[in-house]
C-alpha cells in the first residue's frame, strides 16, 4: 500500500483545509487529515522519533530519514497520513507515469477496530443513497459507537472493544 497523495487529494486538501496540517524536511511533505485518523497508532510505535503525540508539533520530519518517514506514513491504514515527494528531490526530478490498472477492492479487518475497505467502491446507505467516502480508503465501524456511522471515528478504543 503507498500513501503517496495524488494531485487531486492534494487539490482537496489545499481548497478544504479542514484542519490538515503539512510538514517537511525539504525532501517530503507529510500531510496529516485528522478527520481521517482512526488512531491505530502505527505512526507512533513504527516512528517515535518523528511522530510523538506528547510534543507540538507532533510530527518532526526532521527526525528520522525520508525513506523511514515514507515507510511508516505507508502503513497508515486511514491514509490520515500521507507524503509526497519535493520537486528536486528525485534523481531525475520527475517521476514517470505508472500505466493505468484496474483497481481492485480489498477489505481488512483490524483486531479490535475497525473494518478497512481499499479500492474503487461505492458504499450505500439503507435509504439507497450513497455516501460519499473521504478517499480511497474507508475505515467501517464494527463496534456499533461511532458518531460518524459507517465510519469509524475510533471511539472503539474508548469503549474498550475487543473482537
Amino acid at each position: 500500500m503507498t500513501n503517496k497523495i495524488t494531485k487531486p487529494e492534494l487539490s482537496e486538501i489545499k481548497e478544504k483545509n479542514k484542519g490538515s496540517r503539512s510538514y517537511t524536511n525539504g525532501e517530503i511533505t507529510v500531510y496529516w487529515r485528522p478527520d481521517h485518523c482512526i488512531h491505530s497508532a502505527n505512526c507512533l510505535i513504527g516512528l517515535p522519533k518523528v511522530f510523538n503525540n506528547t510534543v507540538r508539533p507532533w510530527i518532526n520530519p526532521q527526525g528520522s530519514t525520508s525513506d523511514e518517514i515514507i515507510r511508516v506514513v505507508n502503513t497508515c491504514p486511514s491514509r490520515a497520513l500521507t507524503y509526497m515527494k519535493n520537486c528536486g528531490s528525485a534523481a531525475s526530478g520527475t517521476e514517470k507515469a505508472q500505466p493505468a490498472r484496474e483497481p481492485e477492492v480489498k477489505i481488512q479487518i483490524l483486531k479490535n477496530g475497525p473494518a478497512l475497505i481499499r479500492g474503487n467502491y461505492i458504499i450505500t446507505g439503507t435509504d439507497g443513497t450513497e455516501i460519499k467516502s473521504p478517499n480511497q480508503v474507508a475505515a467501517i465501524c464494527r463496534c456499533g459507537a461511532s458518531k460518524k456511522k459507517p465510519f469509524c471515528d475510533g471511539t472503539h478504543h474508548k469503549i474498550g472493544f475487543i473482537d
